[in-house]
């Protein structure tokens, strides 16, 4: 048996939380549950250089009781994170494009920040209008990368089928994780608050951030995935099962002046209540 844990979207630095006591934290809870892998699913900083630090420091810090492994959101994107770089880095705990198979079994996690292809908005046969609208308003407009977002959203998947085929391949069963929200029917209900026409807009357009449809499909015809850890989505998000795949959140979330999304009373209770432990 394994014992793997997961967690997404701590936002260090928006809830200003002191990282070298979160660090600490994490790795006594971690160590005193006897987790053996450790998976984060983006969203610690940001900046990329402060959240490869941090994941460096905590894989140290646990040295070969927790293995440590992590990929990236659209935070840990926003500075020192050029493209090239964040494609191809090569750092021992950085799970994008890569996999571990997990000793003693027969699964193997495969790693891939993923990304958004406005899918799931009523704007998605308007893709000029949500890419003017992201320059304007959405943070994600300043990371960098070569092409559009539905032209970055094919090669996350055109990656997720190489990685999938090679799982296959290798006879391997498979647990994924991702940033983004894989299936649209993960979003939360619809606001009560979203009554006018500009809120409508902003709705929808802020759904179209959100994650793809299409990495659903391909993950469901997979046939070997059981289960698909995901972020970026706060709040409570029950588990979903679909076509054979169990999607799975665990974003820790934001607290600040003007948004209060968590359940919990500080930062490490939140942080534990969140943490999936499975046992494989």
């Amino acid at each position: 048996m394994v014992r793997i844990a997961i967690s997404s979207d701590n936002h260090l630095d928006v809830n200003q939380v002191d990282p070298r006591a979160a660090l600490e934290m994490q790795a006594q809870y971690l160590l005193g549950r006897g987790v053996q892998y450790y998976f984060y699913a983006g969203d610690l900083f940001n900046d990329f250089t402060q959240t490869r630090q941090y994941m460096a420091t905590l894989r140290e810090r646990l040295a070969d009781r927790v293995q440590v492994y992590y990929i990236a959101g659209n935070h840990d994107l926003l500075q020192h994170a050029p493209y090239t770089l964040t494609e191809n880095l090569a750092d021992p705990g950085y799970l994008h494009r890569h996999y571990v198979d997990l000793p003693g079994t027969n699964w193997r996690v495969i790693g891939n920040n993923g990304w958004y292809d406005y899918g799931f908005s009523a704007y998605r046969d308007d893709p000029s209008a949500v890419r003017q609208w992201k320059r304007v308003y959405w943070l994600d407009s300043e990371i960098d990368q070569p092409g559009d977002d539905q032209e970055r959203m094919d090669t996350v998947l055109h990656q997720v089928v190489t990685q999938l085929t090679a799982a296959r391949d290798a006879g391997k069963r498979v647990l994924f994780l991702t940033h983004f929200a894989p299936r649209h029917e993960l979003l939360a209900p619809r606001p009560a608050a979203v009554r006018t026409p500009r809120q409508e807009r902003f709705y929808q357009m802020i759904n179209a951030m959100m994650g793809s449809d299409r990495l659903a499909e391909l993950l469901e015809a997979a046939g070997n995935v059981k289960d698909v850890f995901y972020g970026h989505l706060h709040g409570i998000h029950p588990p979903l099962k679909y076509n054979g795949v169990t999607y799975l959140n665990q974003a820790v979330g934001v607290r600040n002046k003007r948004i209060n999304e968590w359940q919990r009373a500080n930062f490490a209770a939140q942080w534990q209540a969140r943490l999936r432990i499975l046992d494989l």
